[in-house]
């Protein structure tokens, strides 16, 4: 659209797919777009381009009255104060803010992996992966990271093929891609390394476990809906959320859920209902608590995994000035000492701590002052944490110790980079 910026783009599809009532089957295809808004790959499957998704924007609130949603990745990560400096995204020299080891940001556009050295904030040179990639796992032991990739626009048509590719992270080089049925939403990988499971959304709605030895897919599970997050507890079980569309168009409801899965013998727990549709999915260290970023509603939903009960809603963000919609939890990371949570919130450009010792948000730290904040992962150490930022291509660092945002790292291109995730290797 002429005069339009990627942020103004960014903002007028969100405001257009967000906080509106649920969808019947029949705008199933529709609602999958909204979980999956900042997802490249969809967005140019489904609409084709910049001119289609304004179009689009502006066409389906009115006719069948979508809510649009993202389902972000779970990342590892850590968080420690919650009180302290806040940056106020404006103004001035942010301050040099550094960590240790090496983060990953995945660019579904270019269809690479960008290390980046957290000793001097230096991005290394991409690694080229296959198909375009959407979620991104590390081994234990910080030797290998998968990479799930989805659709891609290469050749005369889009192709749905999902592929994993293994990345030697003592080279940086990629493996052979393995070719599986359907496209990946996300992956984790089992706390022994030896498995990894990737949930397939629309059409497939399947969990696939791939055997890391052999690089071999197993059996697929069939799941009650369209999965949008998975996380990997210590013990090895997994926690999936869903989303599930019924009813006739004139008579739809949207149910969310949150359900344990045991990947040996392909087994569902009882769901809990969620009050609207999640974003990403977090497990304290211990194993007792999984937190849920509900997107619709910015709040983080605890849920007490030994009783399977939900808590009370946490709120994490409230409405953009600019757009008629919350500030969307896009992923959320808990410190390995279990005492904080932080939640990164797209639409408003912050990360807001948590201290779950009493389930008390903090102040939101401000990264820009413009939407952001896809993806976030956190130091092993715990003294920083490292957000993706999709719209100006950027990885913010951020001081643990006095949640002060230091200075972003330029990768990529704008909205054409497609970050979908971040980690960092243990």
């Amino acid at each position: 659209m002429p005069g339009m910026d990627d942020t103004s783009l960014r903002g007028l599809l969100e405001t257009a797919l967000g906080d509106e009532p649920p969808i019947g089957p029949v705008a199933g295809n529709s609602l999958r777009l909204g979980i999956k808004l900042r997802r490249r790959i969809r967005i140019r499957r489904a609409a084709g381009g910049a001119a289609v998704v304004v179009a689009m924007a502006a066409v389906i609130p009115a006719v069948i009255g979508i809510g649009g949603h993202t389902a972000a990745g779970v990342h590892p990560g850590a968080a420690r104060n919650v009180t302290g400096q806040v940056s106020d995204g404006g103004g001035g020299t942010p301050p040099a803010v550094t960590g240790s080891g090496t983060a990953y940001v995945i660019n579904s556009g270019g269809g690479t992996v960008t290390p980046i050295d957290l000793a001097t904030n230096t991005p290394g040179r991409p690694i080229k992966v296959s198909g375009e990639p959407v979620a991104m796992a590390i081994t234990p032991d910080g030797k290998t990271a998968y990479v799930a990739s989805g659709a891609t626009n290469s050749g005369a048509e889009p192709t749905l093929a999902q592929t994993v590719t293994a990345i030697d992270l003592t080279t940086n080089t990629p493996g052979k891609p393995m070719d599986l049925q359907w496209s990946a939403d996300a992956i984790v990988i089992t706390p022994d390394g030896k498995t990894a499971y990737l949930i397939n959304g629309f059409p497939s709605r399947t969990l696939t476990a791939v055997d890391l030895a052999t690089n071999t897919p197993g059996k697929s599970i069939t799941l009650r809906g369209e999965p949008v997050a998975i996380a990997m507890a210590p013990d090895g079980k997994a926690y999936v959320c869903t989303v599930t569309s019924t009813g006739t168009p004139s008579d739809s409801r949207t149910v969310s859920e949150f359900m344990s899965l045991d990947p040996a013998t392909g087994t569902l727990g009882k769901p809990v209902k969620l009050s609207g549709p999640p974003g990403a999915i977090a497990i304290a260290p211990d194993g007792k608590t999984a937190y849920v970023a509900i997107y619709s509603s910015g709040a983080v939903t605890p849920i007490d995994l030994t009783t399977n009960t939900a808590g009370k809603p946490i709120k994490v963000s409230g409405r953009p000035k600019a757009m008629m919609l919350y500030g969307q939890p896009m992923a959320i990371a808990i410190a390995p000492d279990g005492k904080t949570a932080y939640v990164a919130n797209g639409a408003t450009g912050t990360v807001t701590p948590i201290d779950l010792a009493t389930d008390t948000p903090g102040k939101p730290i401000s990264l820009s002052g413009k939407p952001g904040a896809d993806a976030i992962a956190i130091t092993p150490d715990g003294t920083a944490a490292y957000v993706a930022n999709q719209p100006s291509s950027t990885v913010t660092p951020i001081d643990l110790t006095t949640n002060t945002a230091g200075k972003p790292i330029k990768i990529g291109h704008g909205w054409d980079s497609g970050f979908e995730a971040i980690v960092i290797a243990p």
